[in-house]
């Protein structure tokens, strides 16, 4: 039977061991920082979505 090393097991199961290197060389502060910008980015992408999905609605509806 082949033995596996842990970086392939990590890829199969999806762990990225560089970013989790990156997020420990981090203080807290700039954690919750880095944190704060993904929820921001995700509320504006989110905004977007919703905005283009009921303007599309208005378009076809007055088509």
């Amino acid at each position: 039977m082949v033995q596996r090393s842990d970086k392939q097991k990590n890829m199969q199961i999806g762990v990225d061991k560089g970013l989790i290197e990156m997020f420990l060389k981090m203080t807290p502060e700039e954690r919750l920082r880095a944190n704060d910008n993904t929820i921001r980015a995700l509320i504006e992408l989110r905004n977007a979505f919703k905005k283009r999905k009921t303007s599309g609605l208005r378009s076809k509806r007055s088509a």
